[in-house]
C-alpha cells in the first residue's frame, strides 16, 4: 500500500492483457453491502483523495448514492478504481441538532410500524412465479399473489382497528360516564385537558369527532412511504431503456427488463388501502349505532360492507400482474377505479359522520361491541391467509386452500362457542367432522403436491417461505397493536388508583381502588393475541436458544481447518466460529417460531370465542369454576388473573421500551441511522409489490445505476471499446445488487458485454439465504451453482452434510432450447439469453467449479468461517474449489490481534490474490 495515496496496488503482479497483447483498460467497481463502508474505506484512501466519478461533465451520483473514484491514482496503475456508495438511500439524515435527532427518532418509530408491511412484501417475492411477456411488468404473479395482497390489505385494516379501539372504545365511550345531568359527563382523569370540550357532546358526536384519528394514522404511514419513494426512484434514462423491451417467456425473473423500474410515486393500490380504511371506520361506527340506536344505520352499514368487499376483490384481481398497465383505455386504467372507490368511500364516510352525530343514543353506557369483535375477525382472517401462504409454493390453488381453511375455522368457532347446543349433540358432532375434513383437505393435497417438487430441499421452510414471512408480519403487527391498546388502557386506568401517605410509616404509601370505581376494559383480543403471543415466542426462543448455545460450545467446527499461520489464535478463532454459526440458525428457529405463532393464535382464538360466548351460550362457564377451584376459589382466580395481566403487560411494555430505545440509539449515533439495521436492509431491497406502504426499494435505483455504469464504461460515448473490462467486486448485500445488475444487462439485450465482466464476491449470502428464501430470484437454477439444505439447529456446525451437489442444475441443452424458443418467438436472437443462469452469462464452463483446477477464473468468492453473514458459493466441504477461497480469520490491519468477522475483506491478501488472478491474462 502506498503511503502517498493510501490505495492498494496490484503492480507487483502481472498486469492484465488482451489477446492481442495490449493492456486493457479495467474498471474495478467495488460495491459494499449491509455495513456500507464509506467510499474512502472501499477505495483505501483518505477522504480528501476521493471525488464523484464523472462521465464527461456529468457527475455520476448525488447526496444519496453515486460512484466515487480516487483523485490521484498511483503512478502506472492500469486499473481504474471506483466505489459505488448507496448507504444514504437507507438513512434519514437531518443534522445532529436536537430537533434533527428528534425527527429521526420519530422516523425510526414509523419504520417499526411498517415492518409488518415489509414482511408481507417479502412473502410476495418468496412465492413461485414466472415471467410473462403479456403482463405489464413482465411477471405473472402465480399462486398466492392475491392471498398476499389481501393479507397486506388486512394489515392496514388491523392498524385501523387498533387505533379505532383506542379512539372509539377506550376514549370516546369508556372514558365518558353520564353524571345524570343532560349532555354532561364525567371524564377520565388521565386524559389531557384538551379532551374537556368533548364532555358537552353526545356519544355519537364524540365518536364522529374522533373518527379521523385512525384515518390520520393510515395517511401518516402512507406519507412515510411516499417520502422514501421519491428518494429511490429509477432514473428517467434507465427507465426508458428498460421500458422499450419485453420480457422473454423463458426468462428468469431477474432478467425481466422492467423489474427494477418504478414508474410513479402514487399507487392505485395505496389509494384502495385508504378507501378500505375509511370504510372500516364507517362499519365500526354504524355497527355500534345499529346495535343500540335501532335500524336507521343498518342500510349505511350494508353499503359500507359491500364497498369494502368490492375493494378487497379489486385488490385480489389486480394481483395478476406486478404493476398496472402503462397504456390502457380510460375505463381500464387502475387509477380511475381506485379514485372512484376512494370517492365513494369518502362520500359514505361523510354520510356516516352526519348520521352518527345526529342520531340520538338511547344507551349512553353500552359497550362498544364492534371494537371488541372487529380486531378478532381481522386477526382470524390474517391467520387463515398466513396459513394458506405456507402451501401456495406447492401449487395448491390459493383460493381453494383459503375456502377449505375458512370453512374449517368457521366450524371450529361455532363448535367452540356452543352456538349449536340448541340443535343437540349431532350438530356439534357434524361441526367437529367439518373441522377434521377441512384439515385433511388442506394438509393432504399440500403434502402430495410438495413431494412432486424435485427441488423442494433447496427451498426454505419446506416451501412454506411465504407463510413464514406472513406469520412474522402477524407477530409484529399483533405486538404493535397490543402495545398501543394495552399501553393506552393502562395509562387511562392509572387514574383510578388513589395514593395516600401512610402516617405510620415514612417510607410507604397506600394505593387503593375506591369502591365503585369505574375501570377501563381493553378488548380481549389484544391480551390474547398480542401479549400472550409475545410471551410464547420469547419462551420458545429461550427454550431453544439457551440449550443450543451451551450445546454448540462443546463442539468444534473443523471445516475448513484453521490456517497454520493463525494456529496461535486457534482458541479465539474457534470461539468466534461457534458464535457466528449459532447466528446462522435463523431458518430453523423461525420455522419453530412460526409453528408457535400458529398454535398460539389458534388457542387464543378459542379462548377469545369462549369468553365472548360464555354470556350467550353458557357453554364454558364451568371452565372458570374448575379453574377457580384449582386456584383456591374466587380470590385465587382473581390473583391469577391479575398476575397474567401483569405478565402480559410487562412483556408488551418491555418490548415497546426496546423499540423506543433502538429508535433513539439509531437517531443519536452519527451515520448509523437506519431504523431497523439489517432487518430493514433485507426487506427494502425487494420491489414494493405487496403492500403499498411498505419500505421503498433501494434496488430500483441501485441496480439500473450499476448496469448503466458498466455500459458507460464498456461503451464510452455509445461506441464499442473492445479493450475495456469490468471487475465487479461486491460485498454482502452488494452482491445481491451486483448479480441483479448483471441479469439486468442481459435483460436489456447487452449480454454480449458480460463476456468482458469478472465477478469477485465476498461475505455474500446468495446460496443459503437469498437462494433458499427467494428461489425464483436467486435459487440454484438462476445462479447455476449447487443448492444447500436447511441448516441444522443442534449441531456445532449447522452446515455439515448440507451441500446438495447432486441437485439438478440447468444443462446446456436446456439453455439452448430456451434460447431457440425465445428467439423463434421474438425474432430477436440477441436477447435469447435472459433464461440463462449466471454462470453461463459469465461464460463459465459447466462443472468448472469442481476440484479440477482451471487456468482462468471468471468468478471468485471469498469467505471465512468466522463471518456470521458470509458463506461459500459452491460448497462448505469441497474445499478448495474453483469458486470459493477461504480468507484468513484474523483482522489484517488491526493494531491488536482481533478475529475478523463480516468486514474488512478489501485489506486481506486473499482479496489481492483473487483480484490479480481474475485480471491476469484477461
Amino acid at each position: 500500500m502506498s503511503a502517498a495515496s493510501g490505495t492498494w496496488s496490484g503492480a507487483s503482479t502481472p498486469q492484465p492483457s488482451t489477446p492481442d497483447g495490449s493492456a486493457p483498460d479495467v474498471l474495478e467497481l467495488r460495491v459494499h453491502g449491509i455495513r456500507n463502508s464509506p467510499p474512502q474505506d472501499m477505495l483505501g484512501t483518505p477522504t480528501s483523495n476521493i471525488a464523484l466519478a464523472q462521465d464527461g461533465v456529468i457527475p455520476l451520483g448525488d447526496s444519496l448514492a453515486g460512484f466515487y473514484t480516487v483523485r490521484e491514482p498511483l503512478p502506472g496503475e492500469k486499473t481504474h478504481l471506483e466505489a459505488y456508495s448507496w448507504g444514504n438511500l437507507d438513512r434519514f439524515l437531518r443534522g445532529n441538532s436536537l430537533l434533527g435527532k428528534a425527527g429521526r427518532t420519530l422516523y425510526n418509530l414509523g419504520w417499526f410500524i411498517i415492518a409488518p408491511f415489509g414482511f408481507s412484501n417479502a412473502a410476495y417475492w418468496a412465492r413461485s412465479f414466472r415471467p410473462d411477456a403479456s403482463r405489464e411488468g413482465g411477471l405473472r404473479t402465480g399462486s398466492g399473489g392475491g392471498v398476499v395482497r389481501v393479507f397486506a390489505l388486512l394489515l392496514t385494516l388491523w392498524l385501523v382497528a387498533a387505533v379505532s379501539t383506542v379512539a372509539f372504545d377506550l376514549v370516546a365511550v369508556q372514558c365518558f360516564l353520564p353524571t345524570g345531568v343532560p349532555n354532561s359527563w364525567k371524564l377520565c382523569s388521565a386524559l389531557p385537558s384538551q379532551f374537556d370540550g368533548l364532555r358537552e357532546l353526545t356519544r355519537g358526536q364524540r365518536l364522529a369527532a374522533l373518527s379521523l384519528t385512525p384515518i390520520a394514522a393510515v395517511v401518516l404511514v402512507g406519507l412515510l412511504g411516499f417520502a422514501s419513494n421519491v428518494r429511490f426512484r429509477t432514473r428517467a434514462l434507465d427507465a426508458a431503456r428498460a421500458r422499450g423491451l419485453d420480457a422473454e417467456h423463458d426468462a428468469f425473473a431477474l432478467a425481466v427488463p422492467a423489474l427494477w423500474v418504478r414508474r410513479r410515486i402514487n399507487s392505485p393500490t395505496g389509494t384502495l388501502h385508504i378507501a378500505a380504511s375509511l370504510l372500516l371506520v364507517v362499519i365500526l361506527l354504524m355497527s355500534d349505532a345499529a346495535a343500540h340506536d335501532g335500524p336507521a344505520p343498518v342500510s349505511l352499514l350494508s353499503v359500507a360492507a359491500v364497498e369494502l368487499a368490492a375493494v378487497g376483490y379489486v385488490v385480489a384481481w389486480w394481483s395478476r400482474s406486478v404493476r398496472p398497465p402503462l397504456v390502457a383505455d380510460f375505463w381500464a386504467r387502475r387509477e380511475v377505479w381506485a379514485y372512484f372507490l376512494l370517492g365513494t368511500a369518502i362520500l359514505t364516510y361523510v354520510v356516516c359522520v352526519i348520521v352518527e352525530a345526529t342520531t340520538p343514543t338511547t344507551d349512553q353506557t353500552a359497550p362498544f361491541t364492534a371494537g371488541q369483535l372487529t380486531p378478532t375477525v381481522i386477526l382470524v382472517l390474517l391467520t387463515i391467509l398466513a396459513t394458506v401462504g405456507c402451501v401456495v409454493r406447492s401449487g395448491y390453488h390459493e383460493w381453494i386452500a383459503t375456502a377449505v381453511l375458512t370453512v374449517g375455522v368457521l366450524a371450529l368457532v361455532v363448535a367452540v362457542g356452543g352456538w349449536l347446543d340448541p340443535l343437540g349433540w349431532a350438530a356439534n358432532a357434524a361441526a367437529v367432522a367439518v373441522v377434521v375434513l377441512a384439515g385433511v383437505g388442506f394438509v393432504v393435497p399440500y403434502v402430495v403436491l410438495r413431494r412432486r417438487e424435485p427441488r423442494r430441499h433447496e427451498h426454505a421452510w419446506h416451501g412454506a417461505g411465504p407463510g413464514v414471512f406472513m406469520f412474522v408480519a402477524l407477530l409484529i403487527g399483533a405486538f404493535l397493536a397490543s402495545a398501543v391498546a394495552l399501553g393506552t388502557g393502562s395509562y387511562l386506568r392509572s387514574g383510578r388508583l388513589q395514593s395516600l401517605p401512610d402516617r405510620g410509616d415514612p417510607l410507604f404509601r397506600d394505593v387503593s381502588i375506591p369502591a365503585g370505581a369505574h375501570d377501563i376494559a381493553v378488548p380481549t383480543v389484544f391480551w390474547a393475541f398480542g401479549g400472550v403471543l409475545v410471551l410464547m415466542v420469547l419462551f420458545v426462543i429461550a427454550l431453544l436458544g439457551v440449550p443450543a448455545w451451551f450445546g454448540v460450545q462443546k463442539g468444534e467446527i473443523e471445516n475448513p481447518p484453521v490456517d497454520p499461520s493463525e494456529k496461535a489464535f486457534k482458541p479465539e478463532i474457534e470461539a468466534v466460529r461457534r458464535s457466528s454459526a449459532f447466528m446462522q440458525r435463523a431458518e430453523p428457529l423461525l420455522h419453530t417460531v412460526s409453528w408457535v405463532i400458529g398454535v398460539t393464535v389458534t388457542v387464543s382464538l378459542a379462548f377469545t370465542v369462549m369468553r365472548q360466548a360464555r354470556g350467550q351460550t353458557g357453554r364454558w362457564a364451568w371452565v372458570l369454576g374448575v379453574l377457580g377451584s384449582w386456584l383456591g376459589g374466587r380470590d385465587g382466580l382473581a390473583a391469577f388473573t391479575a398476575f397474567a395481566e401483569w405478565a402480559v403487560l410487562t412483556s408488551v411494555v418491555l418490548g415497546a421500551l426496546a423499540v423506543l430505545a433502538v429508535a433513539i440509539a439509531n437517531s443519536a449515533t452519527t451515520g448509523a441511522s437506519r431504523p431497523l439495521g439489517l432487518l430493514w436492509d433485507l426487506m427494502a431491497w425487494l420491489p414494493r409489490a405487496a403492500h403499498p406502504f411498505g419500505p421503498a426499494c433501494f434496488s430500483e435505483r441501485a441496480v439500473p445505476e450499476l448496469a448503466d455504469r458498466m455500459i458507460r464504461w464498456l461503451e464510452p460515448d455509445g461506441a464499442p471499446a473492445p479493450a475495456r473490462r469490468v471487475l465487479l467486486a461486491t460485498h454482502s448485500l452488494g452482491t445481491v445488487l451486483g448479480v441483479a445488475s448483471l441479469f439486468h444487462l442481459a435483460a436489456l439485450g447487452r449480454a454480449d458485454l458480460l463476456k468482458r465482466v469478472r465477478l469477485l464476491t465476498f461475505g455474500m449470502q446468495l446460496r443459503p439465504y437469498f437462494g433458499r428464501f427467494f428461489p425464483e430470484l436467486f435459487g440454484p437454477e438462476v445462479l447455476g451453482t449447487p443448492g444447500v439444505a436447511a441448516p441444522s439447529f443442534w449441531t456445532a456446525d449447522p452446515w455439515k452434510g448440507k451441500d446438495l451437489h447432486d441437485a439438478p442444475t440447468p444443462s446446456r441443452e436446456r439453455t439452448a432450447a430456451s434460447a431457440a424458443q425465445a428467439a423463434a418467438h421474438s425474432g430477436d436472437s440477441s436477447r435469447s439469453v435472459a433464461g440463462t443462469p449466471l454462470t453461463e452469462l459469465l461464460d463459465i464452463p459447466e462443472g468448472a467449479f469442481a476440484i479440477a483446477p482451471r487456468p482462468q477464473p471468471v468468478w471468485i468468492n471469498l469467505w471465512r468461517r468466522t463471518d456470521y453473514l458470509g458463506f461459500p458459493g459452491y460448497s462448505y466441504s469441497a474445499t478448495p474449489n474453483n469458486l470459493d477461497r477461504v480468507t484468513l480469520e484474523m483482522e489484517p490491519d488491526s493494531y491488536m490481534a482481533r478475529v475478523a468477522t463480516h468486514g474488512n475483506y478489501f485489506m486481506t491478501l486473499a482479496y489481492l490474490e483473487a483480484r490479480d488472478d481474475l485480471l491476469t491474462g484477461w
